[in-house]
């Protein structure tokens, strides 16, 4: 193996190594010091896909790509990665939380460069497994409601990914992604189990069930997981199975019909919440729908507007749900006079929710554009309808809840001021560039993803 395979490996390969390493540490050393252990290491695997950004492609291997998409898809993980891991706690005494972000964030690296079905599966349940024993760490009620329904639900997504493999195999007589593209009787069923199976991973309707329960119950470090770091793999993921489009038309039928639906759908319920977790969870639904009508719509644009959409929305929901771990489970009115009690925290909400509905300066501004552009690009109209209408349907509230966090407080104040760790700080600190500084000047990161879209 040349050195150029075995650096195009290390990021994923530290990444599996700071999960061993937090795990080992779990039962003898204090959180504080199993964080920084883990952040060192994933940070190191950063720096190592950031120094190899210009670098050519390793020899491909049968399972991995090092290509552009590759690198910047692990590179999104594991800002992700890094991001919550600021803000998991020792639930119950529990100090197995970092090595649980490490153990999703190695299945998210993997998966931003599976170009092979094992690879693609593995990803997928790795990262799965780990939000779901995180989902379970507090030990309440609510946390096991929502785990219970993520595994169960997990169980059955993993069964029809595998039976949509078989099915994409005995079709191709590959397990090679690039070969899962074939017309006929066996490559559409695959096509189809495989679209039902990714459906619930990127929280799509009508999977998305479960997806309400796991930010409303769950600790917010595993919303996160879920919201940023899966959404980005599986994302990535979608994207070179796009090319393909297994089972022909099935497939962009498909996943049109599911992204507009959840475009709508988590949309429209989004507006009756008043749980700042529960609106961020219906959210998340309503993002994945626009993805996947970008992919769905295809032409020209369609990956670089995916890319762009995808690092556009994730130090958004990082950010807000970093700020919601804080608060607890806070409702939108216990949200006013945040700006006064907690500046940086208010702040970054605000400016989280501002990039979610898509307004300058922030990114999230530029993510929208490029939506509705690849939509029009590829006269998609009817998407593009469904993305007019969910898009005017969030403005609405996401305003309410950041005009509540910026607004002054009624009377007394309901929520006590949030409790910010160092890391925490940092984490809002590194969130709000992202969202600012490349709405400001967003040619790095559109040359980022046109390199690197397919």
């Amino acid at each position: 193996m040349t050195g150029a395979a075995l650096l195009s490996l290390g990021p994923l390969a530290l990444t599996g190594v700071a999960g061993i390493a937090a795990m080992a540490m779990a039962p003898v050393a204090p959180l504080r010091a199993i964080r920084g252990t883990t952040a060192t290491l994933m940070a190191a695997a950063l720096a190592l896909v950031a120094l190899r950004a210009g670098a050519a492609p390793a020899p491909a291997y049968a399972l991995l790509a090092d290509d552009a998409l590759a690198r910047l898809g692990a590179a999104l993980a594991l800002l992700a990665g890094l991001g919550i891991l600021a803000f998991v706690r020792d639930e119950d005494g529990a100090r197995e939380g970092p090595a649980l972000v490490a153990l999703a964030t190695s299945g998210g690296v993997a998966l931003a460069g599976a170009t092979n079905g094992a690879a693609l599966i593995l990803g997928l349940e790795i990262t799965t497994l780990a939000m779901v024993a995180l989902t379970l760490m507090p030990r309440s009620a609510p946390a096991a409601e929502a785990g219970y329904k993520l595994f169960l639900m997990g169980g059955v997504s993993a069964a029809t990914l595998l039976l949509g493999a078989a099915f994409a195999f005995a079709g191709s007589g590959s397990l090679a992604l690039a070969d899962w593209g074939g017309s006929g009787g066996l490559a559409a069923v695959g096509g189809a189990l495989l679209l039902a199976g990714l459906a619930f991973k990127f929280s799509l309707a009508p999977f998305h069930m479960w997806v309400p329960d796991l930010f409303s119950g769950a600790p917010a470090s595993a919303s996160a997981l879920a919201g940023a770091l899966s959404k980005v793999a599986t994302g990535v993921a979608l994207l070179r199975l796009a090319e393909v489009a297994p089972g022909g038309a099935v497939w962009a039928l498909g996943l049109g019909a599911a992204g507009a639906a959840a475009a709508l759908l988590g949309n429209i319920v989004a507006i009756r919440q008043e749980s700042l977790a529960r609106m961020l969870g219906y959210s998340t639904i309503a993002h994945s729908g626009y993805l996947a009508m970008i992919l769905a719509a295809g032409g020209p644009l369609a990956g670089e507007a995916t890319l762009v959409y995808l690092a556009a929305y994730a130090p958004a929901v990082v950010a807000a749900l970093c700020v919601a771990s804080a608060l607890g489970g806070v409702s939108r009115t216990e949200l006013r006079g945040l700006v006064r009690r907690q500046p940086l925290a208010g702040f970054a909400l605000g400016l989280a929710l501002l990039s979610m509905v898509g307004l300058p300066p922030a990114v999230g501004f530029i993510g929208k554009v490029y939506l509705f552009s690849a939509l029009a690009a590829a006269e998609a109209w009817a998407l593009l309808a469904a993305a007019a209408v969910g898009a005017a349907v969030a403005f609405y509230y996401y305003l309410r809840f950041g005009i509540a966090a910026l607004a002054a407080p009624e009377g007394e104040e309901t929520a006590p001021a949030p409790a910010l760790s160092v890391g925490a700080r940092l984490t809002l600190a590194v969130a709000v560039a992202l969202i600012v500084l490349p709405g400001l000047y967003p040619e790095p990161l559109l040359a980022l993803a046109g390199a690197a879209a397919p």
